[in-house]
């Protein structure tokens, strides 16, 4: 049997064709719901549903306990989500679906090993990473995990969710609980939504994806859970409404200036984005964009008329997703003549501050820059 096995895989076509194999890196995308261009029908940022607004974290809760409600195979795992949860983001799951909310031993190698099986098994699987830095202890399955329906070449199901939290900034538990660094390997979709509203659309459009056997990490920045300024308060989104991946969310400034600033960002660097404002003279229209590799067509397109820009990104300088995103901008003929980079400090960050997150000061210094033509 051994050798009928290497005579059958000797046999097999070989692999000389570089789109093939990038093809192969993941299942297709599945098409949007019909609803997204409804009530996407402009090009700013979509005005909230009606009802009781409130934090992410309230949102993302109901989105999830949506979920298990309609997909009965959907089951969640994690470390401590029975009992409600790191920043209670499963508060109350398991009383309603006590035997598709699970923990798991705190080994990560182990909890992201039974989501791969449970996938395999047919299986939608949400799993939790409780911590951002602990996806570190599990970093061969995850590697395992972005490459298998490229092994695979798509037999063998794959789909599932990842919830990467206790991401970003922070007061509490210093670097190794205030992570800021993302490892994007092919075959995974790395997301990040600023609120509640659009982290429900986007979650919608996650499992939508993991069902036609893609891997979609969800990163949830510990900052943005529970803040409660009022552009981040929202309400909660109809039930068809989705959002896509590659969308361009734009938040314009309504200040009249000539020298107007783009500002391309995601997660906590939206709102520092949109807190720079205050702490510069020119407008500053912000450039959301949830998904966290490449460049979107709708990003190129919402960047025409700008001749500055800056990317304001939460992670460290050489882990930036926006490094791809000014790459690819570039290769298309897309960016800007001037533009900055602004990040988080190259370093860790200690207990107890936040001084080395990016800031909305690191924002508005950048955009002095550009408009200076530094």
């Amino acid at each position: 049997a051994t050798v009928a096995a290497f005579d059958a895989a000797a046999a097999e076509p070989k692999l000389n064709d570089r789109a093939d194999l990038v093809r192969r890196v993941a299942a297709p995308l599945a098409p949007l719901s019909s609803n997204h261009l409804a009530w996407r029908a402009s090009s700013e940022h979509p005005n909230e549903t009606t009802g009781r607004k409130d934090v992410l974290r309230k949102h993302a809760t109901r989105v999830i306990r949506e979920t298990l409600d309609r997909e009965k195979d959907a089951v969640y795992v994690g470390e401590d989500c029975v009992h409600g949860g790191y920043y209670l983001m499963t508060e109350g799951l398991h009383a309603a679906h006590p035997r598709r909310v699970r923990d798991f031993p705190p080994d990560e190698t182990t909890l992201l090993g039974a989501a791969a099986g449970l996938a395999q098994r047919g299986f939608l699987p949400i799993v939790e990473m409780p911590y951002a830095k602990y996806l570190d202890c599990g970093a061969d399955q995850f590697y395992e995990i972005a490459i298998h329906h490229w092994l695979s070449n798509g037999t063998r199901p794959n789909g599932m969710v990842i919830r990467l939290q206790g991401f970003d900034r922070g007061l509490f538990g210093g670097n190794f609980h205030t992570h800021n660094e993302l490892r994007l390997p092919p075959g995974v979709d790395a997301v990040c939504f600023s609120n509640g509203a659009d982290y429900v659309r986007g979650f919608r459009h996650a499992v939508r994806q993991a069902r036609a056997g893609r891997v979609v990490m969800v990163v949830d920045p510990t900052y943005l859970l529970n803040l409660r300024e009022a552009p981040w308060l929202t309400g909660y989104p109809a039930d068809d409404e989705e959002l896509g991946f590659d969308v361009c969310l734009r938040r314009s400034d309504d200040r009249p200036g000539d020298s107007r600033v783009a500002c391309v960002s995601w997660g906590t660097g939206v709102v520092a984005a949109v807190r720079a404002r205050d702490l510069f003279d020119f407008p500053i229209d912000v450039f959301e964009t949830p998904g966290l590799a490449g460049c979107s067509d709708e990003l190129a397109a919402s960047l025409e008329g700008y001749d500055a820009v800056v990317f304001a990104d939460p992670c460290k300088p050489t882990q930036c997703p926006s490094l791809a995103t000014i790459s690819a901008l570039q290769s298309r003929g897309a960016l800007p003549p001037r533009w900055r980079l602004a990040s988080a400090v190259d370093t860790y960050n200690p207990l107890g501050r936040d001084l080395t997150f990016l800031s909305a000061r690191d924002v508005a210094d950048a955009a002095a820059a550009v408009v200076a033509g530094r």
